[in-house]
């Protein structure tokens, strides 16, 4: 039987649990966010770990939960390897999959209406931005990779040094919300007749003199938004995303839940019109919907629920975090009604 608190708008209700780990800020250095969160919205039973990433909302969930098990994702081997030592402990009730969570439905086939909870903790990792090597941080000077699987696909030096000016204009205006995209890819398009542009401190230096400094916000590196584009693009995120949580609604049982905390405007509102367009029975492609379905899910956040000051404090990289959560409509045994 699965057991599930529920939270109705963007605050927490009093008086729900709370996790002494969490709350001691004790192990390994990377603190997962939303913790308290996201064990209130779950139950005893088989729960997937989509981006599996060092460990820590795994760890808090196997601690908190004695009967769950767990299935987790994670694209990148390196990092599985990390979280598989960290959560050695657990091993009799963890499987580790190498793989894309896009490809959820073909590793869980024969689990339909057997899980429990869905869980996305969608970007990158601190360990991706701190101690890769791979570029995805421009305080560095490293290559300019990008890439959560190194072993396919191309990467952003690629991208900065053969995709034509409009077309990286596009992808800072696009995938960064970037206003200065098209004088950014001008600058690139100039440097890289000369030289290539090989790192990311390379290229967050391009980024620096082309936009005037008294448009540099003071609280957001200037190369923020070009560099949050370039890792979206190289891992064909934002289509990941849309494609493994309908798959991930449809093998959730009757009353399990999905559970997505995002970290930017692009994949909040992913999130935010999938559960929408689901929970009206939506399942057609067109802008007026036209299949008239029925309900597959409630959604049990009206607003997302954010970080409260505290943990901001403890952690400032969770500022931006935004939790959503549906439920899946059913009955044991029956389909979604």
């Amino acid at each position: 039987m699965m057991l599930f608190h529920t939270i109705s708008g963007g605050q927490r209700e009093p008086g729900l649990m709370r996790h002494n780990i969490y709350e001691s800020g004790k192990g390994p250095a990377h603190i997962p966010v939303l913790g308290r969160e996201v064990l209130e919205f779950l139950g005893d039973g088989l729960v997937v770990d989509c981006t599996l990433g060092e460990g820590g909302h795994a760890e808090l969930i196997l601690e908190h939960f004695r009967h769950i098990r767990l299935i987790a994702f994670d694209r990148d081997a390196e990092i599985l390897e990390l979280a598989r030592e960290r959560l050695r402990g657990y091993r009799k009730r963890i499987e580790f999959i190498n793989d894309n969570f896009s490809n959820i439905a073909m590793h869980l086939q024969g689990y339909g209406g057997m899980i429990s909870a869905f869980l996305y903790d969608l970007g990158i990792s601190s360990y991706h931005l701190d101690r890769s090597g791979r570029g995805f941080s421009f305080r560095d000077d490293e290559p300019l990779d990008m890439r959560l699987d190194t072993e396919t696909g191309v990467d952003a030096r690629f991208i900065v040094n053969n995709y034509s000016q409009r077309e990286l204009a596009e992808i800072f205006y696009r995938y960064g919300e970037e206003r200065w995209s098209k004088k950014i890819a001008a600058y690139i398009a100039r440097s890289r007749t000369e030289k290539s542009i090989d790192t990311s401190r390379e290229l967050a230096e391009l980024i620096l003199r082309a936009i005037p400094r008294r448009y540099h916000a003071k609280n957001i590196h200037p190369a923020t938004r070009v560099f949050q584009a370039l890792r979206i693009v190289v891992n064909n995120e934002l289509e990941s995303i849309e494609n493994s949580l309908k798959d991930a609604i449809t093998l959730l049982s009757p009353g399990g839940r999905a559970l997505a905390i995002s970290f930017h405007s692009l994949e909040d509102r992913i999130v935010k019109n999938i559960f929408r367009k689901m929970a009206r029975g939506c399942s057609c492609d067109e802008v007026v919907c036209r299949c008239e379905g029925e309900p597959v899910v409630r959604v049990l956040t009206r607003k997302p629920i954010v970080p409260g000051q505290d943990e901001v404090e403890r952690n400032r990289r969770a500022r931006s975090a935004k939790l959503r959560v549906c439920e899946k409509i059913g009955i044991p045994g029956g389909k979604a009604v």
